[in-house]
């Protein structure tokens, strides 16, 4: 498993607990997740707080932008660049 892999499934599991919707199944990388209700600014918020500590990497404040973070793919991106 890369290492990549192994991020991607870390979030989509992180997500399952914030995200009811996501339980069954795991969208795929690029899928928008504000598409589910649930990923409203409380849950998006939940999810950067547990990548911080998760994987070590700090989000500066001009970079907390929704677009940054609406997606898996994006999320692991940004974990592999800043960690």
């Amino acid at each position: 498993m890369t290492d990549r892999q192994k991020i991607v499934d870390s979030v989509v599991n992180r997500l399952r607990e914030v995200v009811p919707e996501i339980r069954e199944g795991s969208p795929g990388e690029g899928k928008d997740l504000r598409e589910y209700a649930t990923f409203d600014s409380l849950g998006i918020l939940e999810v950067l707080v547990w990548l911080e500590g998760e994987f070590g990497v700090s989000i500066p404040d001009e970079e907390l932008m929704v677009e940054n973070f609406n997606s898996i793919g994006k999320m692991v991106d940004y974990v592999l660049a800043n960690r």
